[in-house]
């Protein structure tokens, strides 16, 4: 809703209480995306896949991430 200040406090308090939450980690990913920090942005998403590897939209920003960082776009 456009208050990633108050979302990003939300997302560590739910890893303070639960490091591997894949869905807080996921979010934190779009929350770093939309602050424009994509390094950290894809550190999130990794972390998010390392807890739950399942997460297709969590992959697919990752190797969109990956893509970018090499130059490449997808």
């Amino acid at each position: 809703m456009g208050e990633l200040g108050k979302s990003r406090a939300d997302v560590e308090r739910t890893l303070e209480l639960e490091p591997r939450h894949f869905g807080a980690l996921s979010g934190l990913g779009q929350i770093e995306l939309q602050r424009g920090d994509r390094e950290e942005a894809l550190k999130a998403f990794e972390h998010a896949l390392d807890a739950n590897p399942h997460l297709a939209g969590a992959r697919k920003m990752a190797a969109r991430l990956r893509a970018q960082k090499a130059g490449r776009e997808l």
